[in-house]
This record gives structure tokens, C-alpha cells and sequence, in this order.
């Protein structure tokens, strides 16, 4: 019987691309340790201070251009095509990179945290290497719509094993290091996602014949589909990271913003248990009426025991691997871990709504969601601080997972299809 499933394509995509991620998380968190060990909590506060601000960067600048590339691939039957639309997609996203590097170097002149906190020269340093922080998103959208799985599965989990990999070797060649060691661990960080994109590139062997017909059918199905789409992450993701940006200034260093990413880092396995699945089923969602029973079943059992699992292990693991400075990471562990499961079995109605082309319904949802978590970190973090920062992210999921589901029962009242119900 277990040898009838694994010949199922999807069940072996499933496995192949989950274990990828999955094999990503330790080593993420194993990277983590020799980070923090090599920094320390303020300096490792800053640099996740740093990387916040270019996740926040890739959320608005992107304009829901990916996700009009995405839908170009899912409706594609041709190899050629699908090649070509990945070459437009990359000019679109240089286009972007341009705005997006404007726009940041103008922040890192005029923003006074950033100058109070010392970072001010190193972040204008980092903004010309945006436009790979930018390929990240690329990569996510445009190979699991051309269910290049194994390509996917490359863009997450071989960069982490570079970085760990580079990551213990500056740190046993440098311990004694005494000049700016952020300078450092960021050359490590970006360019172990350069060495694999640039892999996975010569794999696509893009094309950019008939650039400018396909740059216009991308540029109507962003008109349809992807600003939607772009308008409710840019309120829900752009709303998640944020978060790190607003506990960084109602603090007085980034040692909060450290603790924070760390513990949002070890409970993203939970979200990503129902991402991978519903990914790996993406293609097939497009066609089919509502998602199989027995599949919805599996996910949930699979998150519970996640949580079950982190709730455990993650006290012990923190004490014997991080520093006493870094004990206030458990108690947010706790409360992310229960967040990153509603968001996660969320995420898995989204797919099947991106799928079915219901853009509109998942613009609204993340809106709103974005919204409740904008409004309960404003309300929390000033106060609390980086546990308030952790409940307003367990209350967010849960009016996100709440919305998808309501929207994902709309959905399979209404014939199979794609587009927008009526």
C-alpha cells in the first residue's frame, strides 16, 4: 500500500519539497546559534532589525507582479512559453528593484532610528543587493506554478545549507574579530541565495524571446488577478514585518526584534506543514471542486502534533543551545507556535483560492488580517513589547484562518472554475 501512494507523483512532490523545507528549519535555527553566539543579542537584533526592513521592502515593491507571472505559468501548456514568461517576469522584477532601491536609500538618509541605532551607512551599504532579496518571491510564485517542485525545493533549503555551512566557518576562523562583525555575517547571508539562484536560473534556462508580448500578458493578468492578490499581502505579510520594525522602535536597542525573529523562526514549521501540501496539490486545485476530505484530515493531525512537538522541545533546546541572554525567547515560542498553526491551515484555504482564481476573496481576507494585527501591535508593543508582538500575531491568524475558511466554503458552493465568484 505505501508503495502504491509513493508512485503518486503529488505525494512524492509533497515529500520531496516538505523535506526540503522542513530540512531548512534546523539548519536555520542551528545558523541562528552561531549567528547569535558570533554577535551577540544586540548586534544579532540588529541584523534581523535589517533583514525586517527588506522583507517589508519586497512586500510593497513586488505590486502583485509575481503573482500575475504565477497565473501566467498555471494557465500555460507550452515549455517554450513558460520559459519566456519566466524571462519577463525577471525584467518586470528589475524594474521593480530600481523603485525599491530609490525608495530605501531615501529612507536610510532620513530615518533617525536607524542613525540612533548606528545602522544608517551599513543599511545604504546593503540596498544595492535588494534585487536578490527580491528573487526570493520570484522563485516562490513562479516555480510552484510551473510545478518545478524540485527546483523549488532547491531555492529553500540549499542556501540555509550554505549559510550554516559558511556561517561555522567564519566563526571558527574569526571568534576574535574585532571590527564590525555584521559586515561579516551579511556577505555570508546574501551571497549563499546568489550562489543557488543563479543555479536554478541555468536549470530554467530562461528565454527572452517575444519579451514584449509576453510582459503584456503578464501585465493583464496583474490587472485582474495579481493587484488583488498584492493589495491583501500588502497588508497581511506587510503587517507581519512590520512587526520586528515596530518593536525595534519602541525599544531602546534590537535585542527584542532578535528574540522576536528567533522565536517566529522555530514556529514557522507550523505554518509551512499545510503551505507545502496545498503547493504540491496547486495545479490540481484549478480543476477540482473542493479539496479532498482525507487530505484537509492529514494536515490537521500533522500541525497538531507540530505544536505538540515545539510546546515540548522548545524550553530544553533554548537552554542548552542559546545563551541566558536569550531565555525570553520561550515564553514567545509558546504563543508564535499557536499563531504559525492558524495561520498555517489558513494558508492551505488560500491556495486553493489563488488556484481557483479568486483573487478578490484572498485581497480581502489578508486586508483584514493585516489590518487586526496592524492594530493589535500598535496597541501591544508599546506596552508589552515582543510578547505583545506574539499575541497580536495569534489574534491576527486567527481572523485570517477564520476568513479563508468562510471564503473556502463560498467556493465550493459555486461551480468548478476559475476566476472570481459572482
Amino acid at each position: 500500500m505505501i508503495a502504491g501512494i509513493w508512485e503518486n507523483l503529488r505525494v512524492r512532490q509533497a515529500a520531496t519539497l516538505y523535506v526540503a523545507s522542513f530540512a531548512g528549519i534546523p539548519l536555520s535555527i542551528f545558523t541562528s546559534i552561531v549567528f547569535t553566539r558570533f554577535l551577540g543579542p544586540t548586534a544579532y537584533g540588529d541584523f534581523a532589525f535589517l533583514g525586517s526592513l527588506f522583507d517589508f521592502a519586497i512586500i510593497i515593491f513586488p505590486a502583485g507582479l509575481f503573482y500575475a507571472g504565477n497565473r501566467a505559468l498555471v494557465l500555460n501548456q507550452s515549455r517554450e512559453k513558460a520559459r519566456e514568461y519566466y524571462g519577463a517576469t525577471l525584467v518586470y522584477l528589475f524594474i521593480l528593484f530600481v523603485a525599491m532601491a530609490l525608495a530605501l536609500v531615501a529612507y536610510g538618509l532620513l530615518d533617525t532610528n536607524l542613525a540612533e541605532k548606528g545602522l544608517d551607512r551599513f543599511f545604504l551599504f546593503l540596498v544595492p543587493f535588494g534585487w536578490i532579496f527580491l528573487l526570493t518571491p520570484y522563485f516562490d510564485n513562479m516555480l510552484h506554478a510551473d510545478n518545478r517542485i524540485h527546483d523549488l525545493a532547491a531555492t529553500r533549503f540549499l542556501p540555509k545549507l550554505l549559510t550554516f555551512s559558511a556561517a561555522l566557518v567564519v566563526y571558527f576562523l574569526l571568534r576574535g574579530f574585532e571590527g564590525n562583525r555584521l559586515a561579516v555575517i551579511w556577505p555570508v547571508y546574501l551571497g549563499a541565495f546568489f550562489l543557488v539562484y543563479a543555479f536554478v536560473f541555468a536549470r530554467i534556462r530562461l528565454s527572452f524571446r517575444n519579451l514584449g508580448a509576453r510582459m503584456r500578458s503578464i501585465w493583464q493578468h496583474q490587472r485582474n488577478y495579481g493587484v488583488h492578490l498584492y493589495v491583501g499581502s500588502l497588508f497581511s505579510a506587510g503587517a507581519i514585518s512590520l512587526t520586528g520594525i515596530l518593536i525595534s522602535y519602541y525599544s531602546a536597542d534590537n535585542a527584542g526584534v532578535g528574540f522576536f525573529i528567533l522565536a517566529v523562526a522555530m514556529a514557522r514549521p507550523l505554518a509551512m506543514i499545510p503551505g507545502v501540501i496545498a503547493t504540491t496539490w496547486f495545479k490540481d486545485f484549478s480543476t477540482q471542486q473542493r479539496a479532498s476530505g482525507k487530505l484537509l484530515l492529514s494536515t490537521l493531525l500533522l500541525s497538531l502534533s507540530a505544536l505538540l512537538a515545539l510546546w515540548l522541545l522548545a524550553g530544553p533546546f533554548i537552554r542548552y543551545f542559546y545563551s541566558e541572554e536569550f531565555l525570553p525567547v520561550v515564553g514567545l515560542v509558546h504563543i508564535t507556535g499557536f499563531g504559525m498553526l492558524l495561520y498555517g491551515l489558513g494558508s492551505f484555504f488560500n491556495r486553493f483560492l489563488e488556484a481557483r482564481g479568486r483573487g478578490k476573496a484572498v485581497r480581502n481576507i489578508n486586508i483584514a488580517t493585516g489590518l487586526s494585527l496592524l492594530a493589535a501591535n500598535l496597541l501591544l508593543i508599546p506596552s508589552v513589547g515582543p510578547q505583545g508582538a506574539a499575541v497580536a500575531m495569534g489574534l491576527s491568524s486567527g481572523v485570517y484562518l477564520s476568513g479563508m475558511s468562510w471564503f473556502y466554503t463560498r467556493a465550493i458552493r459555486i461551480s468548478p472554475g476559475g476566476g472570481e465568484s459572482p
